[in-house]
């Protein structure tokens, strides 16, 4: 969403901002990363910055709370299984069985939206691609229906509403933004220790940091209150996150070379560069992280 929105600003900026927010303050908070949404978890209450945490394509495991082992224990740990060893189409043959006899599961729709996400991903063709996450934002939206205090049932819902805006207009875009950041901080709130959702919500502070005054001007003038951000919060949320879950997603070490890096922390960039550069890939995003680190001038 960020990639998205901050796109559409750059070019609205002559025209009509990014995202049609009129700034890359709001593209930013609706870009954040797709790649990280497949490891996303998810944002805090209190910090107008979840609005972008949409963004990413994650890898990372989802927390299963007790609530879903507990309704099919076999069901679930199979389709994390099979989520783990990036088989995706049998995880969506898998969940579409289990859901014709329970269709209100929350803990299966979320789970079937998810590898359907993965699914788009991998696809070329754009109306394929729209397609699946189409009915993935349907079947996330019936697992919160069925389960308003699921955080991933909210993670998830925001991921693929990001995913969904990707094909509509930017005013689509723009409003879909703050429903975004709403659904973030209701998933954090309900699994505060999400170390996923913790990296999505720097990811967002570090693209509302780096927008230029000009842009913000431009943001303010669309909204009453445009987005705001530090990349001594962003950093704050990196460093939680690497707390919370050591290594669990290359990316985020990557996240705090390049934030130290502006706040003119050499030293500790170069640190955590290395650290990303130690970590494994288990994805092919941690494998263009690792490329990515092996660039970085620190």
């Amino acid at each position: 969403l960020i990639q998205m929105a901050l796109s559409v600003i750059r070019r609205a900026k002559w025209a009509a901002p990014r995202l049609q927010l009129g700034c890359d303050g709001i593209a930013a908070s609706l870009a954040l990363s797709q790649p990280l949404v497949a490891r996303a978890r998810v944002p805090p209450r209190g910090t107008g910055l979840a609005v972008g945490a949409a963004l990413l394509a994650l890898a990372v495991n989802d927390h299963v709370r007790p609530a879903d082992s507990a309704k099919a224990p076999s069901v679930i740990d199979e389709a994390d299984a099979l989520f783990e060893a990036n088989s995706f189409a049998a995880l969506a043959s898998l969940l579409r069985t289990a859901l014709a006899s329970r269709p209100d599961d929350a803990a299966l729709l979320w789970r079937l939206g998810r590898a359907l996400k993965k699914l788009a991903d991998a696809e070329k063709a754009a109306p394929a691609k729209q397609a699946l996450v189409v009915e993935a934002l349907e079947l996330a939206d019936r697992a919160l229906a069925a389960d308003e205090a699921c955080a991933p049932c909210h993670k998830w819902y925001a991921i693929l509403l990001s995913d969904v805006g990707a094909f509509g207009g930017t005013t689509e875009k723009i409003k879909n933004s703050f429903r975004i950041a709403e659904h973030f901080e209701k998933a954090v709130a309900l699994a505060p220790t999400d170390a996923t959702s913790r990296h999505l919500l720097g990811v967002w502070c570090f693209e509302v940091a780096k927008l230029s005054w000009i842009e913000k001007k431009a943001a303010a003038a669309l909204f009453a209150a445009p987005p705001q951000a530090t990349y001594e919060q962003a950093l704050d949320h990196f460093a939680a996150a690497e707390q919370m879950d050591p290594g669990f997603y290359p990316k985020n070490r990557l996240m705090l070379a390049r934030t130290c890096q502006k706040l003119g922390r050499d030293g500790e960039a170069r640190e955590w560069r290395a650290r990303c550069l130690r970590s494994e890939a288990r994805t092919p995003e941690d494998a263009e992280t690792l490329e990515e680190a092996e660039k970085l001038k620190v």
